[in-house]
């Protein structure tokens, strides 16, 4: 005579109990991970009935359970699982998981900044941070910025809803101060870093003065009629045209691309330097450290660029 064993039982009909749930999750389009997060406290509800029937059944006085071992292995091990999707649910981790699944990188517009530049402001004063940003100048009494950023969008949603979020600004006496910012960054399993590409439009009778953390810079100053003056980009890249009217002075730059036959250095530009070590016995090289100057037009207004590492200049016919 066979004898019942507790769990033969009871993995039947979870492996049967879980198929047709699994079946039905990919008819209906079920979320799979929430289907078995739901299913499996079936596994004790099975097995608990069955070990309820065997005390029924049994005619013995006093009923010896018998366990079906590999079957309570399986049932359990499928009972852990569950209850380690249930914990990483409450914990929100498979929200995580699920949002990064669903996430698209895309390329969206900047929200746009507009700030009217009044006769009390004389200076715009920009912190480019690491950002690359392009700048340009513009008869019209305003300052502008959009562009693009590319990132995750989590459930269609954008990662920026607003400037503020990217940009800073901010009125002191006769200068606006206006700051760029790191995109915000979405936290989870692995984080991807967002990019952005700004352009910068100023008045072009307004000073302004644009520091960089060694991020790359683009300079269009078209009908500028001010100065400007650039420190610590990585790389710079100016587009002039034969219709301009200033000059390009670099000052402590390492290296100078573009229209070679533009540009005038002065005598104190140090290019490939070595000096001997205090013992004299060693040269040490140098970085080089470039003075320059580029006229268009006249050359009545100034484009100073200093402490960078290279500049690239281009001249439109």
């Amino acid at each position: 005579m066979r004898t019942w064993r507790v769990g033969t039982i009871s993995m039947g009909v979870s492996l049967l109990f879980l198929g047709v749930i699994l079946l039905l999750s990919q008819v209906f389009k079920w979320d799979t991970a929430y289907v078995l997060i739901s299913w499996w406290p079936v596994l004790l509800i099975v097995l608990g009935i069955e070990t309820l029937l065997y005390f029924l059944q049994s005619h013995a006085e006093k009923p010896y359970l018998t366990f079906d071992f590999l079957s309570i292995f399986f049932v359990g091990m499928i009972g852990t699982i569950g209850i380690g999707f249930t914990v990483f649910q409450a914990s929100g981790f498979l929200d995580h998981v699920s949002s990064y699944l669903d996430g698209e990188v895309k390329t969206t517009s900047l929200p746009a900044y507009n700030q009217d530049v009044g006769e009390g402001i004389k200076r715009i004063f920009v912190d480019a941070g690491n950002q690359p940003v392009t700048i340009e100048s513009s008869p019209e009494k305003e300052v502008s910025v959009f562009g693009t950023y590319r990132a995750q969008e989590i459930n269609g949603e954008p990662l920026l809803d607003n400037f503020e979020e990217y940009l800073f600004t901010k009125v002191k006496g006769d200068t606006l101060y206006v700051t760029f910012q790191d995109l915000p960054e979405r936290q989870g399993l692995v984080t991807r870093q967002s990019t952005m590409q700004a352009t910068l439009v100023v008045p072009s009778t307004t000073e302004l003065e644009v520091i960089s953390a060694y991020g790359g810079l683009t300079l269009k100053p078209r009908t500028l009629v001010s100065s400007w003056d650039v420190s610590n980009a990585s790389e710079v890249s100016v587009n002039l045209s034969r219709d301009d009217n200033l000059t390009v002075n670099l000052e402590h730059v390492e290296y100078i691309n573009g229209e070679e036959s533009e540009w005038e250095y002065s005598e104190n530009s140090s290019g490939d330097n070595t000096v001997s070590s205090t013992d004299g016995d060693e040269a040490v090289a140098l970085e080089p450290s470039q003075s320059a100057s580029l006229a268009v037009g006249d050359g009545d207004y100034l484009v100073s660029i200093s402490k960078a590492s290279t500049v690239t200049a281009s001249i439109r016919e």
